[in-house]
């Protein structure tokens, strides 16, 4: 019988999840990983990719399976979702009947919950939220107007409930280009330069001031490879759990009117836009161009990872600014934009 340590992943079909199980089987080949796809063609791209996976075909609501794979499971990497609150219940029930010792519970939320317009949007915020001492603070924010913080209530009312030993892992904005076998793109950055390849010019949410943290996607894996890692030792190893177990995952901090201007420039430079120029937008027309613009363009959101710093964890990957050049190829690619290098250049 083997004894491998038994790791369930879901979300493998996203851009979080696939990275992170991509950088597990580079570094713990001995691990038995588990992954939960929604159908059989996920599947099969999935084991085309690792065929030494378990895979296993189900969705968040389905309760019974993950009451089931939890019960087998030493670490549950629950990345398929930051707002399910039915599967993150599931999970851990399962967890808790794991036999001798319940397993570990890690659950991906994000610093979308700090945000943060005290001097309105488009303009810095002095507030930075830190993951050791304001913990207090955090995790009594109220529900409303704080995305993510009802399943990280879910998971902590969850823990105490069942026993279960849970972390919590928030990252800031993630940026690179993911490795998974199927999404490879991310939020924020992939949004705001499709808005302007289409609208075929560059733009930032009024002063374009306000702050953010950034992390590149290998650094976030990283962090869920540490607390998987100090999960599988004895009594979780230096890692803290359940109360205690709340980690941000953050990078640099940039301003959003820099990184407007980079990717403005990135696609002026690859002949995408006739111009690097940036439009000062109000709410009201960035909300025009995507819905969710106030949220993940106009406001701030500074976090400190104290916490993950503890165990050794620094961020080793590209910079956000480095990495936009190849996220807005991306979406010229995925836009089908033709490049108009030969004509801007008469």
């Amino acid at each position: 019988m083997s004894t491998s340590p038994r790791v369930f992943v879901t979300g493998v079909s996203g851009y979080v999840g696939g990275h992170t199980v991509l950088r597990i089987f580079e570094n713990h080949p001995e691990w038995h990983v588990v992954l939960l796809v929604r159908n059989e063609e996920q599947k099969k791209i999935v084991l085309a990719k690792w065929p030494q996976a378990e895979v296993v075909i189900g969705e968040l609501d389905d309760k019974d399976l993950l009451i089931s794979q939890g019960s087998k499971a030493d670490v549950v990497l629950q990345t398929a979702s930051a707002d399910h609150i039915p599967g993150v219940l599931a999970l851990i029930e399962g967890l808790s009947q794991k036999k001798p010792t319940p397993g570990y519970f890690l659950q991906v939320t994000g610093t979308g919950m700090l945000n943060d317009v005290p001097n309105g949007f488009g303009y810095p915020s002095d507030k930075i939220y830190h993951d050791i001492a304001d913990l207090a603070e955090l995790t009594s924010l109220p529900l409303e107007n704080h995305v993510h913080r009802d399943v990280e209530k879910a998971v902590l009312e969850a823990q105490k409930k069942f026993g279960v030993p849970t972390a919590i892992v928030s990252p800031p904005l993630i940026h690179g280009i993911g490795k998974g076998p199927i999404k490879t793109r991310s939020i924020q950055i992939p949004f705001m330069a499709e808005s302007v390849l289409k609208r075929g010019k560059g733009f930032q949410i009024l002063e374009g001031q306000n702050i953010w943290d950034a992390t590149h996607i290998d650094d976030v894996a990283s962090a869920f490879i540490l607390l998987t890692e100090e999960a599988l030792k004895p009594n979780g190893g230096k890692a803290q759990w359940g109360d205690d177990g709340y980690y941000f995952a953050g990078g640099p901090q940039f301003k959003w009117g820099e990184v407007a201007a980079t990717i403005a420039n990135s696609a002026f430079k690859d002949g995408l836009i006739k111009s690097a120029e940036i439009d000062k937008l109000s709410v009201a027309e960035t909300s025009a161009l995507h819905p969710w613009a106030p949220l993940i363009w106009g406001g701030n959101c500074r976090s400190r990872s104290d916490r993950l710093h503890q165990l050794g964890w620094k961020p080793q990957g590209p910079s956000v600014f480095e990495s936009i050049p190849s996220m807005v190829q991306a979406e010229a690619k995925t836009l089908g934009t033709q490049s108009s290098k030969t004509t801007f250049d008469k």
